[in-house]
């Protein structure tokens, strides 16, 4: 093998292994996980009649196969998102007062 072929080799990314989620959706409620599939319109049978089990399905499957095509947009989005909710509810607890 020649240095050009090792340099090839070198360059090549391994295939992602498909990443399982780290989110246990069985620890949410039934009334989460239905807010969720009709958020996401997830299609899960008859709404009204859909087991948790089904419902954790649903949803596992969903989340998984969403992609992130920008991660520091979206960490610094959520960060601000929290700090904006933070700032409202210190606002509303001074004007309880």
């Amino acid at each position: 093998m020649d240095q050009a072929d090792n340099g090839a080799a070198r360059k090549r990314t391994p295939t992602p292994l498909p990443l399982k989620p780290r989110v246990n959706f069985g620890k949410l409620d039934v009334s989460s996980l239905k807010r969720y599939q009709r958020v996401h319109k997830l299609q899960v049978g008859v709404p009204q009649t859909a087991s948790k089990d089904q419902l954790v399905a649903a949803v596992t499957r969903h989340f998984a196969a969403q992609t992130v095509n920008d991660e520091l947009k979206v960490i610094a989005a959520f960060v601000t998102a929290v700090q904006r909710r933070q700032a409202l509810a210190a606002q509303n607890a001074l004007a309880r007062k």
